[in-house]
């Protein structure tokens, strides 16, 4: 009941399209109930000799098999149009649900199967949709308009009718619930597929220097191979389901021309209800093997719709109208208090972890890999939040704070530079989009980038590829700086930001960043000696505490 009020609250916003195609799909389905009696009544008047009527009966006829034409033209043309809506609009709202998710979610989720999510389970839904509010309604209608002009042409035939009714049920329920566990399965190992690919692509360059390209080649093999047997399995249920209708169907036919015939020798049965009894039962195998072949897509649907639903219903990180906004000016002091954290399915990290920060000053976090650091940073940028204490941004609790708000005080420079394929322009702007050439310029200039940015071949316009693989390390460092300053945050993080140079490069970088962190609060997250020459002064994270140290 549940999928089903989640599917009808989609679809709401496309009931005014949907009306429309379940409308002409309605007009087409009277047509082609027309045809039958207008068929054999043309038939029976031939084969009787009668002439007087039969070029308006022939006329009529002609009218019908076009407006059925014209109408299922119309209506597919606009089940495909709607359909790719609804399936846009749902890939664009689900996207936009997925990044408010916190950063927990992603952690534990492959991105490869994420992505699943608005490919494959999106598009089915989608088409899906359209069909059941679309087409549904009139293979329903189409299917018992057959039937009662079945019962109305003759009764006594009409009764195979229902007898073959129970059979489809029984089909339906037989192979229902396989079909369900098959496509479940299927949705799994697709996104298995494409979580794997997703990885190896990321780890290429590794793969290349291992020269593990065949062995990595076979393992993405088997996934395929895995999905494509799935996939096969539940392909088997999907084509013999109709197909078995459709013999039953036919059965069902045959025993009717049988029975017709008799009643025509007997003379109980007049030759043109004999053709317009045959053709209705022609047309009724049409919906009882679309509502057949629905139900068995609606078993492959509920896995999609399923995940969807999942992962539509998890809680946001906050509303973009949740909280207050920080006060102002800023002055940048920052206080964690008697924080006690842990990730998910692991031990505690911090133990009552305190310190301060006054605005303006720059401080230096070490300790050991695995101490905290970097969690410290995903806590202050709310990326988690602790499982207790309180962290204070000018005496104000961030839980309290505009989440959008808050973020944008901050400027960060991660230990791997997040780029993407584009123009240093583009990578520079990211996240202020409507910064002017003379923005862009001042904050590489701070960043010492704007050099080396004109030096390259159409300078802010010079596209850097995936991931900014065209650029040395230290300048794609020095990029990221620079579009952490295009806002001009007051608050800098650099979160081992020094880690991929050698001493001399670190050494020019860092007495680059000494313009940076003017009149900021700063927080360098590093273990290297040559990083610490920044700091005011260096707190060392060890055992879930900060410790004050040198």
């Amino acid at each position: 009941m549940n999928q089903i009020h989640f599917l009808f609250d989609r679809a709401r916003p496309y009931r005014g399209r949907l009306i429309f195609i379940s409308a002409l799909n309605i007009l087409a389905t009277f047509a082609t109930l027309a045809i039958p009696g207008l068929a054999g009544q043309v038939i029976g008047d031939a084969a009787g000799g009668v002439q007087i009527g039969l070029g308006g009966l022939l006329g009529l006829l002609v009218l019908a098999l076009i407006a059925m034409t014209v109408l299922n033209i119309i209506a597919r043309f606009a089940s495909a149009k709607t359909a790719g809506q609804i399936s846009a609009d749902l890939r664009r709202d689900s996207f936009r649900h997925v990044q408010s998710l916190p950063m927990a979610f992603h952690d534990r989720k492959a991105q490869g199967d994420v992505l699943s999510l608005f490919t494959w389970e999106v598009g089915n839904l989608s088409s899906f949709l359209v069909m059941t509010l679309g087409t549904a309604p009139s293979m329903l209608m189409l299917a018992a308009g057959s039937v009662i002009l079945l019962f109305l042409t003759s009764p006594v035939l009409a009764l195979i009718v229902p007898i073959l009714v129970p059979a489809f049920y029984v089909l339906a329920k037989l192979f229902g619930r396989k079909m369900h566990a098959a496509a479940r399965k299927v949705r799994a190992a697709e996104a298995a597929l494409f979580a794997d690919a997703e990885s190896q692509l990321g780890m290429l360059p590794a793969t290349k220097s291992f020269a593990v390209e065949d062995i990595c080649a076979d393992r993405f093999a088997a996934y395929a191979i895995t999905s494509r047997d799935l996939a096969l399995n539940q392909a088997r249920y999907a084509v013999v389901l109709p197909q078995i209708s459709a013999f039953v169907a036919a059965i069902g036919a045959i025993a009717l021309i049988f029975l017709a015939g008799e009643q025509v020798g007997a003379g109980r049965l007049e030759t043109a209800e004999l053709f317009s009894l045959l053709l209705y039962a022609a047309i009724l195998t049409r919906p009882v093997s679309a509502l057949i072949d629905f139900y068995g897509q609606l078993q492959m649907a509920r896995g999609a719709l399923g995940r969807l639903q999942e992962v539509l219903a998890l809680p946001p990180e906050a509303s973009p109208d949740e909280g207050e906004p920080p006060a102002q000016p800023l002055k940048g002091d920052i206080e964690f208090c008697d924080i006690h954290f842990s990730y998910p399915d692991r031990g505690e990290l911090m133990r009552g972890l305190s310190f301060s920060i006054a605005g303006g000053e720059t401080i230096a976090l070490t300790g050991e890999n695995g101490a905290g650091k970097t969690s410290i940073i995903q806590l202050l940028l709310r990326f988690y939040l602790p499982n207790s204490g309180i962290i204070r941004l000018d005496g104000q609790d961030i839980s309290t704070l505009r989440l959008q708000d808050y973020r944008k005080l901050i400027g960060l420079v991660p230990q791997r530079a997040l780029l993407f394929s584009g123009s240093v322009r583009d990578n520079i702007g990211f996240g202020h989009f409507d910064a002017d050439q003379g923005e862009l310029e001042r904050a590489s200039r701070i960043a010492q980038a704007h050099e080396f940015i004109c030096q390259l071949p159409d300078g802010y316009d010079t596209q850097i590829g995936d991931h900014g693989v065209r650029l040395s390390g230290g300048q794609r460092q020095r990029i990221a700086l620079a579009r952490a300053l295009l806002g001009d945050p007051p608050i800098l993080i650099l979160d081992e930001a020094t880690s991929m140079f050698d001493l001399e490069g670190e050494a020019a970088f860092i007495e680059e960043c000494a313009t940076a962190l003017e009149g900021r609060t700063a927080i360098i997250v590093t273990h290297r000696p040559a990083s610490l020459g920044l700091a005011d002064r260096v707190i060392k994270v060890e055992n879930g505490l900060a410790i004050e140290g040198n």
